[in-house]
């Protein structure tokens, strides 16, 4: 028998965290001995409701994995917009936090799966190589307008680093991935794809650890290349994507890009797309949306053969 679920809203700050529950609010320090007494006073079936917030939240959700309770980070702009359809304008932790709470028992979401310790460091390796990758793309463009010397020395020295960093990452990326021989093997089976590498593999399995148990249109959603109408009445308007992991998604831009031209399958979809009249860029989201439910089909199905 099932238990029912008892919903906590829980807003983090970094020195302190709200929590808001039907019988049970307050505010503990955001320390291991605020998460421990938080837990404690948890009842069976609990819970919890937060938001992303970066860093924040990462020490207490780790530790409620660890104690087996129920946990869902929820996108911030989402839970935002559901208290604004609530009427709540104003803004403050505790009120966040209720908000959170009524997020949670209204639209009853999923628990988040409890994340490995290779996963964890995989997201943070991920993390840490696109905000590289950034930046050196961002220098390079700067460098392009830079006339003293002084200045261009300084920046190649920078854009030097960078690389060295950028190639420690990727290797530790690499190292971290075969230490798990689940991981190795999912990493494995969709570099198999072509225009899918072994660094976008890592990537993808890292930032999406529910790859290969979600249906096509979870996947699609999850990416945020679903397209969504705007149509009222008489009015038939232009669909667009909206939300879905930022992060994933440019990820896999470049690959999309890639399998256009590599892959026979997505290069002949992406083909009768454009000869159909289709803009270049909606053309290139459809092979990324009809590429990433087919890593999730490949993990999904492991007798499933790619055609040769």
């Amino acid at each position: 028998m099932s238990t029912i679920a008892i919903y906590f809203g829980v807003d983090f700050a970094k020195d302190k965290f709200d929590y808001h529950g039907a019988e049970l609010h307050g505010s503990l320090p955001n320390t291991p001995a605020g998460h421990r007494r938080f837990l404690a006073r948890l009842p069976p079936g609990a819970h919890l409701i937060c938001e992303s917030t970066g860093t924040c939240h990462r020490a207490l959700v780790a530790a409620a994995h660890a104690a087996g309770v129920a946990v869902t980070v929820a996108n911030p702009r989402q839970v935002r917009d559901f208290a604004r359809g609530l009427g709540r304008r104003a803004k403050t932790d505790p009120i966040d936090a209720a908000s959170l709470y009524d997020f949670g028992r209204l639209t009853a979401p999923q628990a988040d799966r409890a994340p490995s310790a290779t996963q964890t460091a995989l997201q943070e390796l991920v993390v840490a190589r696109q905000q590289a990758v950034l930046e050196r793309s961002t220098l390079k463009l700067q460098a392009a307008a830079q006339l003293l010397p002084l200045v261009k020395a300084l920046t190649r020295a920078r854009l030097k680093l960078l690389d060295t960093q950028i190639a420690k990452l990727e290797a530790a990326l690499a190292k971290t991935t075969a230490q798990d021989e689940a991981l190795a093997a999912q990493a494995a089976r969709l570099a198999q794809v072509p225009g899918v590498g072994a660094l976008t593999a890592a990537t993808t399995l890292a930032l999406c650890p529910e790859l290969g148990t979600l249906s096509r249109g979870q996947a699609a959603s999850l990416l945020g290349v679903a397209p969504f109408n705007h149509d009222s009445g008489q009015l038939k308007g232009q669909r667009h994507i909206a939300g879905g992991r930022f992060r994933l998604r440019c990820a896999l831009y470049m690959a999309a890009l890639s399998a256009a031209r590599a892959n026979p399958i997505l290069r002949a979809f992406y083909q009768r797309l454009r000869a159909a009249g289709k803009p270049a860029k909606l053309a290139l989201t459809a092979v990324l949306r009809k590429l990433f439910i087919l890593l999730n089909h490949l993990l999904k199905n492991p007798h499933f053969q790619l055609a040769s």
